[in-house]
């Protein structure tokens, strides 16, 4: 009893700074905390003891002042001038309790909502989950993308006036459905639904669905992730977690399409002006895959050599087809917009911010191992891995297959031994060593084709 009365009394001890007990993740409202709220309802800044003790100190004064009075042992206006001060001390104090509850409240509030968009904050969201572990809800977060960047453009003040416009949004959508809007962190926004009949597609589609108003900047609020309570997770941080986890999924899938997209769409344009690259372009990538692979490239990175590769060529469109098909040798401005295309095709890739790390592959796909490549004379390991990988790809893809011009295509004995040649000069010999492993393998028959 000593140790509970002591843990009380330092609980107490720090009410200047109290925020309310909230129940733990996972664990229902303890003995604990039920005592430590009767205790501070009894003697804390907020309880009944700043009203009662005020209250009986103005009681026995008045008693003792009146008893004394009717003794004849003050006078009438001492009387009265001491009621009066009395009156006035308990009105002082009272007056100093109503402020101290009312900071209380406000601290309270405070310590469970956002100050921004006066939603719910991540611990009150913590604090209702806990509240109810059995009933079935949805959680879903919900990732503002682009904000960061709006109050980079448009400065804080009108970042919040932003963020408030989505709150609200959000609190439309999800009060019908009986749910809750929070503030989760800086860059999420939370909702917690109860399930009822609804299915979990209505309840998702309603929260992301808010945020995809008229306004023009909003390019926020296309990634989710959401969880079940208590199917998928029994606690609020598991739920955090699984929910956030989703989340990063979600966006990993949205950037994929997106880059998906848009370069399907360079690549029709490409098609459309030159259709005789198509099959090259595809050799091309085909050849950058393996040989990322058997170097030892990640896998997203492999993804970004493929489709540089692919793209390689986009920056010739910038380059007149008088240009392009002229067979007498080109003069030096002419030979400068052929040099051009590497950069030209950064620039017109990199109009897609998905596609980023791909444009910077375009562009330092012709420099040489040496440095006597183009457009910024780099060499050796400074050139990008993936970029030395393109590189050869496309010189053997450009040897191997019949172009117009150019007569007929060359063996693959030749343009590798061409390639050799150049290893070390124009071409990394890691790489070539690669192209002609994968060429071996290829040589040796299958199983199969051998039966």
């Amino acid at each position: 009893m000593k140790a509970l009365v002591q843990a009380l009394n330092r609980s107490n001890s720090n009410a200047g700074t109290w925020a309310p007990d909230l129940p733990r993740p996972g664990r229902p409202a303890s003995l604990r905390g039920w005592l430590r709220h009767i205790w501070r309802s009894a003697v804390g800044p907020g309880g009944w003891r700043s009203i009662v003790g005020p209250a009986a100190f103005a009681v026995v004064a008045i008693a003792l002042l009146v008893y004394d009075h009717f003794q004849q042992r003050v006078t009438e206006l001492v009387f009265w001038l001491a009621l009066t001060l009395i009156v006035s001390v308990f009105a002082r104090m009272v007056e100093t309790s109503r402020k101290q509850w009312g900071a209380l409240d406000q601290q309270h509030r405070s310590a469970l909502s956002d100050q921004v968009t006066d939603l719910q904050n991540r611990r009150k969201l913590q604090a209702d989950i806990a509240a109810a572990p059995e009933e079935r809800r949805v959680l879903v977060l919900l990732e503002l993308d682009g904000l960061q960047d709006y109050n980079d453009r448009s400065g804080y003040a009108a970042g919040d006036e932003l963020l408030r416009r989505i709150s609200q949004r959000l609190v439309d959508a999800v009060t019908p459905l009986g749910g809750t809007a929070y503030r989760f962190d800086a860059s999420r926004l939370a909702v917690l639904v109860p399930v009822g009949e609804r299915q979990l597609g209505e309840i998702v589609l309603a929260a992301t669905a808010s945020l995809r108003g008229n306004d023009q900047e909003l390019l926020i609020g296309r990634s989710y992730g959401e969880v079940t309570i208590p199917d998928d997770a029994a606690d609020a941080e598991l739920a955090f977690r699984v929910a956030g986890q989703h989340l990063a999924a979600h966006k990993q899938r949205q950037h994929r399409s997106a880059r998906r997209q848009a370069h399907a769409v360079l690549i029709a344009v490409l098609s459309a002006r030159r259709p005789e690259l198509r099959d090259h372009l595809r050799a091309v990538a085909y050849r950058a895959i393996s040989l990322g692979r058997r170097l030892g490239v990640e896998r997203e990175e492999i993804d970004d050599i493929a489709l540089a590769a692919e793209l390689q060529d986009i920056g010739l469109l910038t380059v007149p087809e008088a240009v392009l098909e002229k067979e007498a040798p080109l003069d030096e401005e002419e030979a400068a917009m052929i040099r051009s295309h590497p950069v030209e095709g950064e620039r017109i890739i990199g109009a897609a911010p998905g596609l980023a790390p791909v444009a910077g592959l375009v562009r330092l796909s012709s420099e040489h191992f040496d440095g006597s490549g183009y457009p910024n004379g780099l060499a050796g390991d400074a050139i990008p891995l993936g970029a030395r990988i393109i590189a050869v790809s496309v010189a053997f893809a450009a040897m191997t297959s019949p172009r117009p011009h150019r007569g007929a295509a060359e063996s693959v004995e030749a343009a590798l031994a061409e390639l050799r040649r150049c290893a070390g000069t124009q071409f990394d010999p890691r790489v070539v060593d690669a192209l002609a492993e994968d060429l071996a393998e290829e040589a040796v028959p299958s199983p199969a084709a051998a039966g």
